[in-house]
Order: structure tokens, then C-alpha cells, then sequence
């Protein structure tokens, strides 16, 4: 046999085709992020590129912060003492037994008001309210993804971030398997839903 040539297509159709559907999802709402990714590494993205304005065209929404998907961590859950040869005769563990956890997450600016006195009250509620709406974003992301389709899927935990200076945001965090069934997955690698997502007035700001 050979090692993999193509990279790790499993692992990109999950990852991209999710990254997909979280960008797709915040530009439905009309609150979308300045940067949409797949992000690699064992933190989260750094909270220094939270900008509180990025226009993308005429008539276009105008976007705030960051969002991204990101692998936390592999888990193997094949049976103690399984053979390393037992599926297919290929030389690694069986792709269906790899459980991933996946953090969905996004950055938005916070309020900071007066340097003496802060926001004011008000501004703190204004604030909450758009993180709670920046929750129910990621839950609809993971709830009507492609990417998702056959795989087990369980959602963890789920919360604020910071705020740290002038950056706030939210996190949502689920198991997966690495591998749907092969008649079960994507083409493409998912893509993003089309639903009526998570709406506030359109006369409210980010």
C-alpha cells in the first residue's frame, strides 16, 4: 500500500464543508464575519483581528469579527487490542473509529464606552443580546449542515468568550465522527443550508 497523496480528504470535506456552513449561516442573518475559516491550531484564533467594520460591497451586509471551525482534538474509539490492520488491510486505525471534537466559534467587537466609567448598562445589554443571537447562529449551523449528514453527532458545551479589551465572542463545541458513511456523504463537502435563520430588525446594529 501507499500513505495518502491527496491529504486527508476526509477530514477536509468535514472541516471545509462545516467552515462552509457557519459562513453561510452568519451572511443569511446579515451578520457576517470579516474572516470566515477553518483554523488550525490547539488554541483559538488570536482575539487581535476583530474588526468592527469590514464592508463587502454595494448593498452587501457589513461584517464584523472573525468566525472559524477548528479541530480540538481526535479520539480513538475502536475496541482495546484492535489490530492495526483489520479494516481493508490498510495501516491505520479504521476512519469510521476516529471521533473528532470541533470547536465552531466567533469574535465580535464588545463595547468599551468611557475610558473612566465603561459601557453603560444599556451598551452591556445591547451587547448580550448579540451574543445570544451569535449563539443561536452556530447552533443553526450545526444543526443544518451537509457536512454533518450520517455522522454521530453530539454537541458539548457551548459559551461566551472574553470580553478582552474591545473583543468579545461565543464558542460552540460537538463530537463527530471523522468518516460518514460512504453513501451518506457530501459532494462537495457540505455546503451552506438554506433556512430563514435567526433574525433580529433590521434596525439593530452589530
Amino acid at each position: 500500500m501507499t500513505p495518502p497523496t491527496e491529504g486527508d480528504t476526509a477530514l477536509e470535506g468535514l472541516m471545509a464543508g462545516l467552515a462552509s456552513c457557519l459562513c453561510g449561516v452568519l451572511t443569511e442573518a446579515r451578520r457576517p464575519a470579516c474572516c470566515c475559516m477553518w483554523f488550525e491550531g490547539d488554541h483559538r484564533p488570536p482575539m487581535d483581528n476583530c474588526h468592527c467594520d469590514c464592508p463587502d460591497g454595494p448593498g452587501a451586509p457589513t461584517g464584523q469579527g472573525v468566525a472559524w471551525v477548528r479541530e480540538v482534538q481526535r479520539d480513538n474509539i475502536a475496541n482495546p487490542g484492535q489490530p492495526r490492520r483489520t479494516f481493508g488491510g490498510e495501516c491505520a486505525v479504521p476512519p469510521s473509529r476516529v471521533r473528532l471534537t470541533i470547536e465552531l466559534g466567533i469574535y465580535r467587537c464588545v463595547p468599551t464606552g468611557d475610558p473612566e466609567t465603561g459601557p453603560t448598562c444599556q451598551e452591556r445589554t445591547n451587547a448580550a443580546a448579540d451574543g445570544a443571537w451569535d449563539a443561536a447562529l452556530l447552533e443553526y449551523a450545526v444543526a443544518c449542515c451537509d457536512a454533518l449528514d450520517g455522522r454521530q453527532v453530539q454537541v458539548l458545551n457551548g459559551g461566551p468568550i472574553g470580553p478582552v479589551g474591545g473583543c468579545g465572542g461565543r464558542f460552540l463545541v460537538l463530537t463527530a465522527n471523522r468518516h460518514a458513511p460512504k453513501d451518506q456523504r457530501p459532494k462537495g463537502g457540505g455546503g451552506a443550508p438554506s433556512f430563514e435563520a435567526p433574525s433580529k430588525p433590521s434596525t439593530k446594529r452589530l
